[in-house]
């Protein structure tokens, strides 16, 4: 995932009059969950601002030819139990992403435009405030809202999270992490991914809780495509876990490619991981990830080039093997052997957050 866009946005100058987002009303605004950091230099905050403009899609010919790819490679069809996760998930694939969109916030009483939106309908920008301006801010989160016309009455709010030079923070995978996936089996991967309900991995999320009330912070980096951010995110509010920032991967649905929807992150995720690192460097990292990827190979080497910043990999055995440490032993070589641990229950890796 490529970094935020440095562009630093200034209040809009009003011209005579409010100035509004051109967001169609057959047209939709997410907001994703980022988290601002400080510069202590400047004793300002950088505020990412990162979202979609799409146009939702209910389209019955790619959900029938997707439908028939799942069947003929892998048996998989929607029942009545599955249907609405399936349309809902997939239809979040074929929406039409709306590009060269002009989406202005209020952000505390001031209008800022956002760069226009890309081809993905994506579009990102970076809001920087004093720290004397957000002093009044004691929950920890920015609330901000799109500027839309009178005469449109939906809300499209979105929530960043201030997090502070120092402290703990947690950066975390999501699939066979704290998300029931199956990864390793394309059959039960498709089947989790849009048939079933989101399953959390039984005991993660007491495990984050408490390192939360302990005093970390949360990201997660996962190789989920964009287009299931809000059903993720749902899922992670259902199931308990900490409000955290998200960074997933920028796919498409292209034929077959789409049975590539899931693949390794290991070119992206580290890219990501490290700009966490980059806007935090006094703060101490613990990586959060499972066996069923890569995530020991990109952990390893964010770790090699950070090490002062890394201070515990976590690795959860999704098959329970019993050879898993010393299958690890070359991939975190010249890593201090106390630095990484396997665990295959959530109550293994119980950490004091404070003594970190």
């Amino acid at each position: 995932m490529p970094n935020i866009i440095s562009k630093a946005l200034t209040a809009l100058k009003l011209k005579g009059g409010r100035e509004y987002s051109n967001i169609k009303r057959d047209e939709s605004v997410i907001f994703f969950n980022t988290a601002a950091w400080l510069n202590e230099e400047t004793n300002e905050w950088n505020i990412p601002i990162h979202g979609w403009v799409y146009e939702p899609q209910s389209s019955w010919a790619m959900r029938t030819l997707v439908s028939e790819l799942l069947v003929r490679k892998y048996g998989l069809r929607a029942n009545e139990k599955t249907k609405t996760n399936f349309s809902r998930r997939l239809n979040l694939f074929t929406a039409d992403n709306e590009r060269r969109k002009r989406v202005i916030i209020d952000f505390k009483g001031e209008l800022y435009e956002l760069p226009k939106s890309e081809p993905n309908g994506q579009f990102e920008g970076i809001i920087k405030r004093h720290a004397t301006q957000m002093c009044d801010n004691q929950e920890g989160l920015i609330h901000f809202s799109a500027e839309l016309s009178p005469s449109d009455n939906r809300a499209f709010t979105g929530t960043v999270s201030l997090i502070r030079p120092s402290g703990v923070s947690v950066i975390s995978d999501i699939d066979d992490t704290v998300k029931r996936s199956f990864i390793h089996d394309r059959k039960k991967m498709f089947d989790a991914a849009f048939y079933q309900d989101f399953k959390a991995v039984k005991g993660m999320p007491e495990v984050y809780r408490q390192w939360e009330a302990d005093g970390a912070k949360f990201h997660f980096v996962s190789s989920s495509p964009w287009q299931l951010y809000q059903p993720l995110v749902e899922f992670l509010e259902e199931s308990d876990f900490p409000r955290a920032s998200l960074s997933l991967k920028k796919v498409r649905i292209k034929d077959e490619t789409f049975l590539n929807l899931f693949k390794s992150g290991l070119v992206t995720k580290p890219a990501a991981i490290k700009t966490i690192l980059e806007r935090y460097p006094q703060r101490k990292f613990i990586l959060v990830g499972d066996s069923g990827e890569q995530d020991p190979q990109a952990y390893a080497s964010v770790a090699h080039d950070h090490p002062h910043q890394i201070a515990k990999i976590l690795i959860r055995n999704v098959h329970s093997s019993k050879t898993l440490n010393e299958e690890y032993t070359s991939t975190f070589e010249g890593l201090n052997r106390r630095l990484w641990k396997t665990f295959v229950y959530p109550s293994q890796i119980k950490l004091d957050i404070k003594a970190l």
